[in-house]
């Protein structure tokens, strides 16, 4: 027994009563790069149809209807859950009854399209259907705040998913998070917090087959609300540092979710968010691989449209290269500094007083 539980294959039997072990929870596949990860998949057939009765107790009584439906989303939990709390909310006497509605949809044939081109690893399609007749249901419904409703569902998916603080949620939209989350599509990240959230999974779906012609706008919209909540920090007022805790994650996670397609109306905008999120990250938050990442992004933006020799390319690569140097990456802090320092040059002269700090900061960084 004692060289069973040495082996390779007793690692499970060892957790936690020999050496010390953790587990990792990941959708990512990478974890299990070297073989030691434990795939875990959906639920089971069975666990999900238990489930699902659990929760939807009208469908007593109809387990092979339920078992259909388990099938029919392939067991996925996100999926289901939506579904029931869905059937749940419009009171849908049986699971047949959702399944009818998943299937005779007047976009049916559209759905179809997007399954066969679906080649996504991270969720099966089941969970893009569940969503869209979510949404569907709250445009059928015409009520007066249902295409509000959907704009600002389209608003949340390019935040942070975790905690969404209601403060960020444009006020005029606030009434129509109870109807988002009466179909499950945002959850209450609990009243203390005065927050919502919102599976990532969810947001991937709404981002990537819901958006339409609407992305452009709601970046933007993301980007005016974050901006006007980061330009009240201020470094000599301890009382705004909250604003930047509160709003770098979605800086971070907006960022993420436009890559370098930057709508043209919201640019300047995005860079000046962009900018002041990673200052606060360097100069207050002393989280200086964040502020660096921020910073890289906004260079890679800046040199798109303006070109290298720009001054404000040189005032970007200044910041990055501060905070290079906090993380003791001397040498390309360096580079960056002489690289501002050509530029400095061009646009001041040789005696300005930015060009020769940018010369000593490179210096330094040789001692």
């Amino acid at each position: 027994e004692r060289q069973k539980m040495e082996g390779e294959e007793g690692g499970m039997y060892r957790f936690p009563f020999l050496d010390g072990r953790s587990i990792l929870t990941s959708r990512s596949s990478a974890w299990d790069a070297e073989g030691d990860g434990i795939g875990v998949g959906s639920f089971g057939e069975d666990e999900a149809v238990s489930w699902v009765l659990s929760r939807a107790k009208m469908w007593r009584g109809q387990e092979e209807g339920v078992r259909r439906l388990v099938k029919r989303l392939e067991c996925y939990p996100l999926a289901l859950r939506q579904a029931v709390d869905y059937s749940v909310s419009v009171k849908l006497l049986g699971p047949l009854d959702y399944l009818a509605e998943m299937d005779g949809g007047r976009e049916r044939d559209w759905l179809e399209k997007k399954r066969k081109k679906h080649d996504c690893s991270t969720y099966p399609f089941s969970i893009v259907e569940v969503v869209h007749l979510s949404v569907g249901k709250i445009i059928d419904a015409e009520q007066e705040d249902s295409v509000e409703a959907v704009r600002l569902l389209k608003f949340l998916s390019f935040l942070h998913h975790t905690e969404i603080p209601i403060d960020l949620v444009p006020e005029k939209w606030r009434l129509h998070l109870e109807l988002l989350q009466s179909q499950s599509l945002v959850m209450d990240a609990g009243v203390s917090k005065r927050a919502v959230k919102m599976h990532s999974i969810t947001q991937d779906v709404v981002r990537t087959q819901l958006m339409g012609h609407s992305k452009a706008e709601m970046i933007g919209l993301a980007a005016d609300q974050l901006w006007k909540w980061v330009r009240r920090i201020n470094v000599g007022k301890r009382a705004t540092f909250f604003i930047g805790w509160m709003c770098q994650s979605h800086v971070r996670r907006l960022v993420e979710n436009v890559g370098t397609a930057v709508p043209r109306a919201c640019l300047n905008t995005l860079l000046d968010l962009v900018d002041g999120t990673a200052s606060f990250l360097a100069t207050i938050g002393c989280q200086y691989a964040g502020a660096s990442s921020l910073y890289q992004w906004k260079l890679q933006i800046e040199v798109k449209h303006l070109g290298h020799d720009h001054v404000d390319v040189a005032k970007t690569q200044y910041n990055m290269a501060n905070a290079h140097r906090k993380m003791n990456k001397i040498e390309e802090a360096r580079r960056l500094f002489l690289r501002c320092a050509e530029v400095f040059v061009k646009v001041y002269g040789a005696q300005h007083s930015k060009t020769l700090d940018a010369q000593e900061q490179a210096a330094s960084c040789g001692n």
